[in-house]
């Protein structure tokens, strides 16, 4: 894939104002079946549950196997989802991702992908009791933010205008299923900002599931009438579409 590079298990994100370096580690446990989905039961079973099971089976991924799990999913994002985008929008993209925290599917291959088609990229940053898109242009644009978790510095990222909305945004998360629920961290952050952009009237927005795929799970996730239900998820193995795009 162009620009893709060559991910390291322990490459670091340089972080203005954060003593140059912000690490990114790959945790690496006893090896998780790649490529299957998991299979339970989970009648009776809260998030919480889910959680701690879905956190150590995404830990149990080897980093070198992760780091192609991230470099394969990324290629699938890029041909199967935005250059059509692009060539059907007729434009440059502006395109939401994170900074991969801990054992997260990394999308730094896509990000340096998006910069060399011209696209906007932006990311989250924690404000309160929401998020708020900045633009990132570079690496060093990240910081450490709340919990450590990365995200653009204010000092060097510009907030994405109200004016501007994403045309796709990649959503992190622990577990994924094939009815586009997704199990996240708890802090609700992605359903409030889905609900913001809706409230927005940013209905074309696609929003993507972006996991490895030990990472999908045959059961139903739990879900509430606020979480937010993906338009797709994209894992190494390819894209699941949810929606009638794609099919």
């Amino acid at each position: 894939m162009a620009g893709s590079g060559r991910l390291t298990p322990k490459q670091s994100w340089r972080g203005a104002g954060f003593n140059g370096k912000l690490e990114l580690y790959f945790h690496a446990f006893s090896k998780s079946k790649a490529g299957t989905a998991v299979e339970a039961t989970w009648e009776g079973k809260t998030k919480a549950d889910w959680r701690k099971t879905m956190a150590a089976s995404r830990d149990a991924v080897p980093a070198e196997e992760r780091i192609r799990m991230s470099e394969r999913l990324c290629g699938h994002v890029e041909r199967e989802i935005l250059t059509p985008m692009r060539s059907r929008l007729g434009r440059p993209l502006t395109v939401c991702v994170y900074a991969a925290f801990r054992s997260e599917a990394d999308p730094r291959p896509l990000i340096r992908t998006c910069w060399e088609q011209g696209d906007t990229v932006a990311a989250p940053r924690i404000e309160g009791s929401g998020l708020e898109w900045r633009i990132v242009r570079r690496e060093e644009d990240w910081r450490a933010g709340k919990w450590g978790i990365p995200e653009p510095d204010p000092a060097a990222a510009e907030e994405l205008g109200e004016d501007r909305p994403p045309d796709a945004v990649l959503v992190p998360g622990l577990a994924f299923d094939r009815q586009g629920g997704r199990l996240g961290y708890g802090g609700g952050y992605y359903d409030r900002m889905y609900a913001t952009e809706t409230a927005r009237g940013n209905s074309d927005i696609r929003w993507i599931g972006f996991a490895m795929s030990p990472q999908i799970v045959s059961a139903p996730l739990p879900k509430e009438p606020h979480d937010l239900v993906m338009d797709a998820v994209a894992t190494d193995e390819g894209i699941y579409w949810l929606t009638g795009e794609g099919k």
